[in-house]
């Protein structure tokens, strides 16, 4: 693996670093968003993780690891959640645009595929996504919508 342009993949990841109230809007469960609360931080310049905390119980804590892989010049998404569920996601992230999918089994089988598409806007400080899921990984449908919003006293 190529070290020094691992490290600069990742740097690019830095816009994510701080704490982020989050909002899910699931149209089979509340009129209103969901709150909850996610933060962003460096582990010893290899990886950043992710904590994040749903204040609603139907959904899961979950901490997400982030890297670069060299050989799909791709970033990796390693999902890990309080309901014991493991996920693995590619993932891009280039012009205010993050993308994720899962469409291959991993540490669980594929029952359903995944994507995901987050909009920055243009101070960096909100981020406008929405989860889609399929059966046969052509018909999409939505799933639901998070909305991120920076915390600005980090």
């Amino acid at each position: 693996m190529e070290l020094p342009a691992r490290k600069e993949m990742l740097r690019h990841l830095d816009f994510f670093i701080g704490t982020w109230k989050v909002e899910i809007t699931h149209p089979h469960l509340e009129p209103t968003p969901i709150i909850g609360h996610t933060s962003f931080e460096w582990l010893d310049d290899s990886y950043v993780v992710q904590r994040m905390h749903i204040e609603k119980p139907e959904f899961p804590s979950s901490m997400i690891v982030y890297e670069w892989h060299s050989e799909t010049g791709r970033y990796l998404q390693h999902y890990f959640d309080s309901r014991g569920v493991t996920r693995l996601y590619q993932m891009t992230f280039e012009d205010r645009v993050w993308k994720l999918w899962r469409d291959s089994p991993d540490f669980s089988s594929l029952d359903f595929c995944q994507r995901f598409v987050g909009e920055i806007d243009e101070a960096g400080n909100t981020i406008e996504s929405s989860w889609e899921q399929s059966g046969d990984g052509v018909s999409w449908t939505h799933d639901f919508k998070v909305l991120y919003r920076r915390n600005l006293r980090d």
